[in-house]
């Protein structure tokens, strides 16, 4: 987890409860007593296509201040078209880019929102139906809950920048299975995180650590287990006389939460001799839900789930309390939206706080007093009322370092929103037109951008596109285009092949750059360099190209024909609408891969020059969702003969056609080979693979000198330099140092001389 997030520097946990001995396979309390209230207010689920900002359509049926929409994935988008959503949470990689990860009725998904107006799912784990899913992360793992079973399953994150999230394992020790939440403190465990469950049906539904030594095996252990906790907040105290020990504020009571709510702290520095420090029951308490401390760990904002809808209090209410002693807690005010809906999740950043109050969205308060927070803006995904059902907004994840903001709705998905209300001055940058897939290597193209000013003013000359074609990025200037707030510029010439980075951005006279994507070259937007994209090898698999099969798996070989169609993971028709496919075992009926391997291998394919290889692929289970551990489908390459090398993995069932992009370079032949791999006896695996091609980048060298483009090199290409130079054209900076001066004079006029191919 990023070393940005707020908690660090502080490990305390919050939990209600009392400080009995531990007992980790003791029977869970009672379920808490909202869940049956949830499950009653269940709506269908609105569906829509993905919503990005800048397309001509409206949202304004969002009710919305000093909050801008960016984008919403409805949930029909995610796969499996889950009934309804959950939590959320955040990752960000080592490159710096931002990952929501949106919790939904089959399990979760993560979607890269680095450019939040234009995010794009990654990845989809369909595992099991239950309302309640919860998932947060621990370096570059991410560990999933819910309530339906299946224990701590395990996404290893490393390669999501690739595109590829993978699914370790499901982990049920102990009789561990259901789980209503999981907590982190990425400050424990001495800065590697800590992990632990919050009502789950082991360790009487407490607070319970999972040792993450291997980070792979999350294992239940011990921790606080005197009652049922329904969330907590575990941090490391920064200061104090607790500082350096992990201390856990919980949300908790007895029989399921119900009786005696209210806040615990407890001292978890040790899990297995955790100390209860002090025990808070509130005025007018209906269920204590979650709690958040400010980071300087003085005062705690405190949910009530039920408050409002047992008409304890007339309004969404928040009770502030008083944390400086951790022996001694009180509550010394509340503060409320004076609108009926129930409070559900918040967290705190930087002196604001961020509420998701189910039908009435997401509240932004200012703590900069802490015991006096005033409402500064507001996102209604909920816009049929503002009233007690359960509904509407679930959780908000504010700590993405970019400031991007992500609300997860139970009938409305993923909303990627931006808080204006606390940035009111800025430059807002949106494409002018989509970056083309492909540019010339002879450069020229132009691409836009437009920038409108908000209470900020926008420098003469702050406008810049820039390019890295991987030899380094080269600042452009651009120029006033012929749209409003329109501004154009030209890119240069570049490496053939490369996939070249183009980000923009723009300057405020007060020194402040906005680019865009947001995070600038992290994000940027990418463009293959090439002018032919030659195809040196195609294969619909509609005659015999070569193609071997070899492995030990006792059924499921590789055959190619048209398929089947006959269900249980079996792809209804071949990828490229030709007929046939390569396809394990193909025949209706108990077709898949068994106890072993079938590889696919190609015939040698000969590569005049860099490419990339091209292919479909069907993965298929009864389900969809993860397979099994060690199965799949495995792609291989092995270069002008030498070794095979892994390429990619496809280990989750979609019941799909897909495709993917290997590129290869420096190479004269290549081979490939698919494995549908099937490690158990009791597993199902179906395979296919189609449409398989070679494309080699070829690009024209063309003739620089001839500056005009009319093909004829002559006086009228010097005459159109030289006025490009006089008024410092990005086009005349012909030896690309990002630099227009006597150098490009030399060059251009050595080039001239030299002829045209």
């Amino acid at each position: 987890m990023s070393r940005q997030h707020p908690l660090s520097g502080s490990a305390v946990g919050i939990c209600v409860g009392l400080g009995l001995a531990w007992a980790l396979l003791a029977p869970r309390a009672s379920a808490h007593d909202e869940d049956w209230r949830k499950l009653a207010d269940r709506m269908d689920p609105i569906q829509g296509p993905i919503w990005r900002a800048g397309q001509s359509a409206s949202r304004s049926m969002f009710d919305a201040q000093g909050i801008s929409l960016l984008s919403w994935i409805p949930l029909n988008n995610f796969e499996g078209s889950p009934q309804s959503g959950a939590d959320c949470w955040g990752y960000v990689s080592p490159s710096g880019r931002e990952y929501a990860l949106m919790t939904h009725y089959v399990g979760f998904s993560v979607v890269e929102i680095t450019d939040p107006v234009n995010p794009k799912i990654i990845a989809s784990f369909d595992q099991l139906e239950t309302l309640w899913h919860d998932v947060k992360v621990v370096g570059h793992h991410a560990y999933a809950v819910s309530e339906g079973g299946l224990g701590v399953r395990v996404f290893d994150l490393s390669e999501v920048d690739e595109g590829r999230v993978d699914y370790v394992g499901s982990v049920t020790t102990g009789g561990h299975t259901t789980t209503h939440n999981i907590v982190v403190n990425p400050d424990g465990n001495d800065g590697s995180g800590s992990l632990w469950l919050v009502g789950a049906n082991v360790g009487n539904g407490g607070l319970v650590y999972l040792d993450l030594s291997d980070p792979r095996n999350p294992t239940p252990t011990s921790g606080w287990t005197g009652m049922y906790v329904h969330d907590a907040q575990v941090v490391t105290m920064p200061d104090g006389p607790f500082a350096g020990r992990e201390i856990a504020f919980c949300a908790s009571g007895l029989t399921g939460g119900f009786t005696d709510t209210g806040l615990r702290i407890v001292d978890v520095t040790d899990p297995s001799n955790a100390t209860v420090l002090s025990t808070l029951l509130y005025p007018g308490a209906g269920y204590s839900h979650q709690v958040w401390a400010t980071p300087d760990m003085q005062y705690l904002y405190l949910n009530d789930e039920l408050d409002e809808s047992n008409g304890l209090v007339a309004t969404t209410t928040t009770r502030i309390i008083d944390i400086s002693d951790l022996t001694n807690p009180s509550v010394v005010d509340s503060f409320t939206t004076e609108l009926p809906a129930i409070d559900h999740n918040l967290y705190v950043r930087d002196g604001l706080i961020f509420e998701a109050n189910y039908r009435s969205g997401l509240r932004i308060f200012d703590g900069a007093d802490p015991v006096n927070p005033v409402e500064v803006g507001y996102f209604d995904t909920f816009p049929e009322d503002d009233g007690l059902g359960f509904n509407g907004a679930w959780s908000v994840y504010p700590y993405f370092p970019s400031r991007t903001l992500i609300v997860s709705d139970m009938e409305r998905g993923l909303f990627v929103l931006r808080a204006d209300a606390v940035d009111p001055e800025r430059l807002d940058l949106t494409l002018g037109a989509e970056i083309p897939a492909t540019v010339g290597s002879a450069g020229g193209h132009q691409v836009s951008v437009i920038v409108d000013e908000v209470n900020l003013t926008l420098r003469a000359d702050g406008v810049a596109a820039v390019f890295d074609d991987g030899t380094g990025p080269r600042t452009i200037q651009a120029t006033p285009g012929a749209g409003p707030n329109e501004w154009v510029a030209t890119l240069p010439r570049a490496a053939c092949g490369a996939k070249a980075r183009v980000h923009f951005t723009a300057t405020a006279t007060s020194g402040e750059t906005f680019s865009l994507p947001w995070a600038g070259a992290t994000a940027a937007f990418t463009t293959l360099v090439v002018d032919t994209l030659d195809p040196a090898f195609a294969d619909s698999f509609e005659t015999d190209q070569g193609w071997t099969v070899s492995g030990d798996a006792i059924a499921g070989a590789w055959e190619r024909g048209v398929p089947a169609n006959g269900g249980r993971g079996d792809p209804p028709s071949d990828a490229d609408g030709s007929g046939r496919a390569y396809l394990t075992e193909n025949f209706a009926g108990n077709s898949d891969v068994d106890e072993g391997r079938t590889t696919l291998t190609s015939p040698t394919i000969n590569v005049p020059g860099d490419g990339r290889l091209l292919y479909s692929y069907w993965v298929g289970d009864i389900p969809t969702g993860p397979l099994s551990s060690g199965d799949g489908l495995f792609v291989e390459l092995s270069i002008d003969g030498g070794a095979w090398q892994l390429a990619r993995s496809h280990t989750y069932a979609l019941q799909r056609w897909r495709s993917d992009v290997i590129d290869v370079a420096g190479a004269s032949s290549v081979q490939v080979r698919f494995t549908a791999v099937d490690e158990g006896t009791r597993n199902v695996l179906e395979a296919g693979v189609d449409n398989v091609r070679f494309e080699v980048f070829l690009c024209d060298a063309g003739c620089p000198a001839d500056f005009n483009g009319d093909d004829v090199l002559d006086f009228f290409d010097v005459s159109a330099f030289l006025a490009a130079f006089n008024a410092q054209d990005p086009a005349a900076d012909f030896n690309g140092d990002e630099s227009i001066d006597f150098f490009d004079v030399s060059a251009f006029l050595s080039a001239f001389n030299a002829g045209c191919p």
